[in-house]
């Protein structure tokens, strides 16, 4: 990072003491150093650094590196969502003075005087006002600035093509790798086993924030699916200033779990692969870079949306339509989509999955044939525990009528599935007392059998 030159500006570069916003994992850190040094190197002259990213990738951090490698005055201010609409209020916050408010050029001279040879550090851009926007290019031909800017944003106009023409440099800042990811899930929860590591390091998409709020709960005593509150609230704003059709082209990942392909997700799918909260393939796969971010945007919907969400689906994803039937409250349909579906189930987990659903789904009462179907695909499954819960009747007012020989017969596997083992007796210990004598036989006029007499051994 060059320091505050006296003449003309100097380079020099100076090792990074302290971990101040930092996630330290084993030798590395984050964020990544050739990220700082690519902005180091663009800041050794007057210019503008724009670092962008997803919410929780780091970005604030980078400015509190660049902030601590600089050898000179420091400015740093930032955008708040409360105040948007208040002008210059970003330039404001870093050179502490009241600032004109009126002009672009006014307010870019006015910033320029102060700053100087210093650095200016202004953080959260997708907040800033269209003033603060517009001065920042004439700002940037005297002094050294960084900025940084979150995906999505809602920046006004072609706010954004203005800062990518005057940006001396456009860094995106990448995301966490998985070793680094699951070494830092382990540095916060030791005792986490090796398959929730993978699930963490999974669900947070490479995202530090994610990664380490996730970990913190899990460390906590809760469970991989508990969110941090915090941590939610930080991507529900991002994902508010995403545009309706990409906001539920990522709730629909969210509610499906999985990739899907890129033409379910509809004309959003354009939007969010711009921002980069989604990745698609060669094949036309769409998956989310982070699902926990994807569970956060189906957490957002309202349940009139989620219940026309899931139908839609439904309609989409014919394989999976009878799970979202039954999360839509259409139980009946579900029923009958499960039962129609398990008749063409590729596999046998497939088919009792299916079969199971339809028997669990409140409202419907199975009918006798499925739930026997049901039992024996759970049993080939390998889930006799699924199988005896199936066949057990329910309670009912109604009489039952006599089980089949059939269903019998089936119950009767099941119970052998799950038996356990007999146990087989201990063989008798050296110290067992063993008799002398074999005990006389009795009879109506013998005598009573004479005590038993221990040796020793």
């Amino acid at each position: 990072m060059p320091e505050a030159p006296t003449d003309e500006p100097v380079a020099a570069a100076v090792p990074v003491s302290g971990t101040v916003g930092r996630a330290t994992v084993g030798a590395t850190a984050w964020p990544p150093a050739d990220l700082v040094a690519a902005a180091v190197e663009a800041l050794r002259n007057p210019g503008l650094v724009v670092v962008a990213g997803a919410p929780g990738t780091g970005r604030s951090t980078v400015l509190r590196r660049l902030g601590e490698t600089f050898r000179g005055t420091v400015f740093t201010g930032g955008a708040l969502a409360m105040l948007r609409g208040v002008p210059a209020l970003p330039l404001s916050r870093a050179v502490r003075v009241r600032l004109p408010s009126h002009e672009a050029p006014l307010l870019a001279e006015a910033v320029r005087s102060r700053v100087r040879h210093g650095l200016l550090l202004l953080d959260d851009l997708q907040w800033a006002d269209p003033l603060t926007i517009a001065a920042l290019p004439a700002i940037a031909e005297h002094c050294r600035i960084a900025v940084t800017l979150r995906t999505p944003h809602r920046l006004p106009g072609d706010a954004e093509q203005v800062l990518r023409a005057a940006a001396t440099a456009w860094l995106n800042v990448p995301a966490m790798p998985a070793d680094a990811a699951a070494a830092l899930v382990r540095q916060i929860a030791p005792g986490a086993s090796s398959a929730v590591v993978a699930d963490l390091v999974r669900r947070a998409g490479g995202v530090p924030l994610a990664v380490s709020a996730l970990a913190k709960h899990v460390a906590q005593g809760g469970t991989p699916l508990d969110s941090d509150k915090g941590l939610a609230y930080t991507v529900a704003g991002a994902l508010a200033d995403l545009n309706r059709p990409a906001r539920t082209a990522m709730a629909a990942l969210g509610l499906l779990g999985r990739p899907v392909t890129a033409t379910v997700l509809g004309e959003g799918i354009t939007e969010l692969t711009a921002t980069g909260l989604v990745e698609v393939d060669a094949a036309g796969i769409a998956a989310p870079v982070s699902p926990y971010t994807a569970e956060v945007a189906a957490g957002l919907l309202e349940p009139a949306e989620r219940v026309a969400l899931h139908r839609r689906l439904a309609g989409l994803v014919p394989r999976e339509a009878a799970r979202h039937l039954a999360a839509a409250g259409a139980s009946g349909d579900a029923y009958q989509v499960a039962v129609r579906a398990a008749r063409t189930a590729a596999s046998t987990g497939e088919r009792a999955e299916l079969l199971l659903l339809a028997c669990d789904l409140p409202g419907v009462t199975a009918a006798a044939d499925v739930r026997l179907d049901a039992a024996r695909a759970a049993l080939a499954a390998g889930r006799p525990g699924s199988c005896l819960r199936v066949l057990t009747p329910t309670r009912s007012t109604t009489p039952r009528s006599a089980p089949s020989a059939r269903s019998c017969a089936v119950r009767r596997c099941c119970s052998r599935a799950t038996r356990p083992p007999p146990r087989r007796p201990s063989p008798p210990s050296a110290t067992t007392p063993r008799p002398t004598s074999s005990a006389p036989a009795t009879g109506s006029g013998s005598s009573p059998p004479s005590p038993v007499t221990l040796t020793r051994p």
